[in-house]
């Protein structure tokens, strides 16, 4: 028997993949939603997130859950608390991408800096060119402690990564179709 993570159900994605329920990708595209129609910095989002995480988890019978099934839950959601211009504004976007750093300096092995650069460059144009409106992009203070031990500043090193993913997402951002990629680092 396979037990899924947290008894939620996988989200089945409209190409064929599975990825894991994330309450924070549904917060954001609802507070997306509702700035569409005039309703700033709006504090139900978690709230409304939270009753579809409570009825995937409770009641929803399925080990998958489809992007049409997932979007019914949170526009029956918003209509029955009275908020049915936002459940028509609500469009549930591709779920982030995730990028890890660390592991990408992890793979370019001894190659370090330039393998790292060419690496990242491939992994953030491959993404690029997917339906994802947010990237992610994780462990910088774990890259740059692991690639800096044969560099003398471990600060212009950070920077220079910075700089890269910045100058990468102003490239992206303005030849990308669709909604831009947004590309939050951390």
């Amino acid at each position: 028997m396979i037990a899924l993570l947290d008894g939620m159900p996988m989200v089945q994605l409209p190409d064929g993949r599975s990825v894991l329920y994330d309450k924070k990708w549904i917060i954001a595209a609802l507070r997306v939603s509702a700035e569409r129609v005039g309703q700033h910095n709006w504090w139900l989002a978690e709230h409304i997130a939270e009753s579809v995480t409570l009825y995937l988890k409770r009641d929803f019978e399925s080990n998958s859950v489809g992007i049409p099934n997932l979007e019914a839950a949170v526009h029956e959601v918003l209509g029955t608390l009275g908020f049915p211009e936002i459940a028509e504004a609500f469009h549930l976007p591709e779920p982030p991408v995730h990028l890890s750093l660390t592991d990408l300096a992890r793979e370019a092995g001894e190659g370090y800096e330039l393998a790292f650069f060419g690496l990242l460059g491939d992994r953030l144009q491959s993404l690029t060119g997917s339906h994802a409106a947010r990237l992610e992009i994780h462990d910088l203070s774990g890259c740059v402690r692991l690639m800096g031990k044969r560099r003398r500043s471990v600060q212009t090193l950070r920077e220079e990564i910075v700089g890269f993913i910045r100058q990468y997402g102003m490239t992206s951002g303005q030849s990308r179709q669709g909604e831009p990629l947004e590309i939050q680092l951390s």
